[in-house]
C-alpha cells in the first residue's frame, strides 16, 4: 500500500517584509498629501497597526504599503485586515494580522481532501 504524503509551507521573508515597511513610513512622511496626518505604521511580531487621521489616510496607507509588499516579491496573501477601529483624538487604528503556517483546522482539511 503506498502512502502519500506532502509538504505545506507557508512563510515569508520578515527582512523583506521591514523593507516594505521602512519604505512605506519613508514616503508617508515625505508625501504632501499626508504629511500633517501624523500617520504611524508599527510592525511587532505578529501584526503591523496603522495609526491616522481618518479612514481616506488609512486606505491610502494600505495602498502604499500593498505597492512595496509586491515589489519586494511577497505576496498579499500574508495580510489579514481586522475591522478598523477608532483610536483616542478622533483617529483611526487598524491592525493586520500576519499569516504565517497553517491553521489546525485548515490542515485538517486540506489533509482531508
Amino acid at each position: 500500500m503506498a502512502d502519500f504524503s506532502f509538504d505545506v509551507v507557508s512563510q515569508f521573508d520578515r527582512q523583506e517584509l521591514k523593507n516594505a515597511i521602512d519604505q512605506t513610513t519613508r514616503e508617508v512622511q515625505t508625501r504632501y498629501d499626508l504629511k500633517d496626518t501624523a500617520s504611524e505604521i508599527s510592525l511587532e511580531k505578529e501584526t503591523i497597526t496603522f495609526n491616522t487621521a481618518s479612514e481616506m489616510t488609512l486606505n491610502t496607507l494600505k495602498d502604499i504599503l500593498e505597492s512595496k509588499i509586491i515589489r519586494r516579491g511577497l505576496s498579499l496573501k500574508i495580510l489579514d485586515y481586522q475591522k478598523a477601529e477608532e483610536a483616542s483624538g478622533g483617529r483611526m487604528r487598524q491592525v493586520i494580522k500576519l499569516k504565517e503556517g497553517l491553521t489546525d483546522d485548515l490542515a485538517k482539511q486540506i489533509s482531508k481532501q
